[in-house]
């Protein structure tokens, strides 16, 4: 039945070789701990599905069991191709990674707001490499502004601009976005929705479930310190 399904959508951002993090925790994650996690997901035959089936999973179509995870990645950055990529591929699991698609080769500028120091984001070639070995790709924006504090036409040019950059780069349809700092209102919906997106993901914490809107699903972030056992807590815990 669909109205029992549940799904815990994993919000990761970096994943490389840091320590000490004290502020902005779901920004970070220690590719050894990201390591135990995925073969946890493994062992304990956690169901992985990509984002790509989310929307049929929640409809109830398909043959799934009642709790799935997926997983997603912000930004885009060359640590994620560095580190998680080939632990993904490893463990042969599916992943969304969101693009800022005006910043491809640059640098995350805006962790500057928050005290901590940019880092390097994926090229195009990076890009179309994961895409082409299973990674799925995602929007998030052009720019990574505050989407909800624009006017509703720069909200759409973001949103649609954005779109239009990753197909144009992969040759295949980008019909995912997840909102910069979980920056959304019903009016950003709105405009996600006449931009063409189907699925949207914020920085709300819970689980996924049928009768949520899929254009503003929830997700549970894995933080720096969260080991094996509390993330898989934080997939099972509504």
């Amino acid at each position: 039945m669909s109205a029992n399904r549940k799904l815990a959508i994993l919000m990761y951002h970096q994943v490389g070789d840091f320590r000490n993090i004290k502020t902005l925790k779901a920004n970070y994650c220690h590719h050894k701990r990201f390591t135990r996690q995925m073969l946890m997901l493994k062992l304990t035959g956690q169901h992985v599905i990509p984002m790509s089936e989310v929307s049929r999973f929640l409809s109830g179509e398909g043959e799934y069991p009642e709790r799935c995870v997926a997983i997603t990645f912000d930004d885009g950055y060359e640590n994620f191709y560095q580190y998680a990529y080939p632990v993904l591929k490893k463990y042969q699991l599916p992943a969304m990674v969101y693009i800022v698609s005006g910043k491809l080769s640059g640098r995350s500028e805006w962790l500057k707001d928050d005290g901590h120091q940019p880092q390097a984001l994926m090229s195009r070639e990076q890009i179309r490499e994961v895409y082409a070995n299973g990674i799925e790709i995602g929007s998030h924006s052009v720019t990574h502004p505050r989407l909800a504090q624009l006017s509703a036409d720069s909200c759409l040019q973001e949103l649609q601009q954005s779109k239009n950059d990753l197909e144009e780069l992969l040759g295949g349809t980008v019909d995912h976005i997840c909102y910069p700092y979980g920056s959304f209102s019903e009016e950003v919906g709105q405009q996600a929705d006449k931009a063409g997106y189907r699925v949207g993901t914020t920085t709300v914490k819970g689980l996924a479930l049928p009768d949520q809107n899929l254009l503003s699903l929830p997700r549970k972030a894995v933080s720096f310190n969260d080991g094996v056992l509390k993330t898989w807590k934080n997939i099972h815990r509504l």
